[in-house]
């Protein structure tokens, strides 16, 4: 046997197999609760923003639209998600008809132009700018809340916005804004 200062080695192995599974066992146990956490805050899909929440966020930023070009004409628009030069995303048909009761001009974002010389985003139909609509982002951060950035366009205007929306008695609203200052 081995003096009593020392432990055999296949003790120590013993000891060192069960110490390492339980280490294992509990750092299963931990990213398992780190996964259920429910704070995640990452955007939806693109396609998920045409939800109530999104169409909150949209109705928001549209009563908030300043009155530009007062008497002239103007078109609407709805883009999801960024606007790059590798192009943007048009709000559904179906999503935009949501808007109907507005009686406002909407069009999809695929039949807007770039109008030279100043590449003004304009109606193809009436080449008169349109007020591009954005709902930059949207993210549920409950059962019941939602963060949205959303943004407006027109001409060489712009803003955004970054609201807070919380959903009661079935009835989507926001609860809090705030403007955003745009580099």
């Amino acid at each position: 046997m081995a003096s009593g200062g020392t432990l055999p080695s296949r003790v120590f192995h013993a000891m060192n197999v069960v110490m390492t599974r339980r280490h294992a066992l509990f750092a299963t146990l931990c990213l398992g609760l780190a996964a259920c956490d429910s704070s995640d805050t990452t955007a939806l899909p693109l396609n998920l923003y045409e939800c109530d929440a999104g169409e909150a966020a949209l109705r928001h930023l549209i009563a908030q639209l300043p009155g530009l070009n007062p008497g002239v004409a103007k078109s609407h628009s709805i883009v999801l998600g960024e606007i790059n030069r590798d192009g943007m995303t048009p709000a559904s048909d179906g999503f935009t008809a949501r808007f109907a009761d507005l009686k406002l001009k909407f069009i999809n974002a695929m039949n807007l132009k770039d109008v030279p010389p100043d590449h003004i985003i304009a109606d193809s139909e009436t080449r008169l700018a349109a007020f591009v609509l954005q709902l930059r982002k949207l993210r549920q951060t409950s059962a019941t809340t939602w963060q949205a950035e959303v943004g407006w366009s027109y001409k060489k205007e712009f803003g955004r916005l970054k609201l807070r929306l919380e959903t009661k008695d079935g009835k989507t609203s926001v609860v809090e804004a705030v403007k955003e200052e745009v580099p």
